[in-house]
Formats: structure tokens, sequence, C-alpha cells
């Protein structure tokens, strides 16, 4: 979980092992509500300059989430598309 103490509202990543499992998470999750604000999901992209990510995982950000979520609240509604890493 990724807080930052301005006016932007939390956000994080959910690492998936399997794509197929990422890709239903975000298709299901985008626009959902989580503890009553929707959240935004989308996959996340890595800044041409950094390294290569070579860890096989596949990672799916979700934004705009309500200042009062935990990662458990995250772990439960993101875990019934598959295993997360």
């Amino acid at each position: 979980m990724i807080t930052e103490h301005t006016s932007n509202d939390p956000y994080c990543f959910v690492e998936f092992y399997e794509h197929r499992d990422a890709a239903a998470a975000l298709a299901a999750m985008n626009g959902r509500k989580i503890l009553g604000k929707e959240v935004k999901v989308n996959w996340a992209t890595t800044p041409s300059s950094q390294k290569k990510d070579t860890s096989n995982h596949f990672h799916v950000f979700v934004g705009d989430l309500s200042p009062e979520i935990t990662t458990e609240d995250i772990k439960s509604a993101f875990a019934p598309f598959g295993k997360i890493s």
C-alpha cells in the first residue's frame, strides 16, 4: 500500500502468478467500489529508464483507494481471481 502525505488517494500494486488471473481481476475490478470508493485498475507499467522486471509476475495497478483501506482489504478483494504473489 502506498500512501503519500499529499491530497492524492492511496494506491497499490497487486502481483499475480498467472497472467489470466491478473487479466480477470483487471476486467472485473476496474470501476468497482471498495470501502465505498470506486477504484481504478490498470496494468502496471514500468518507466523505460528502469530495469526490466524478470520476476515473471503480472502486476496490476490499483488506484483511487479509500484512505481507510488496508492491505488485507485489497487481498480479500483480489484473492478470488487467483494466487497473489
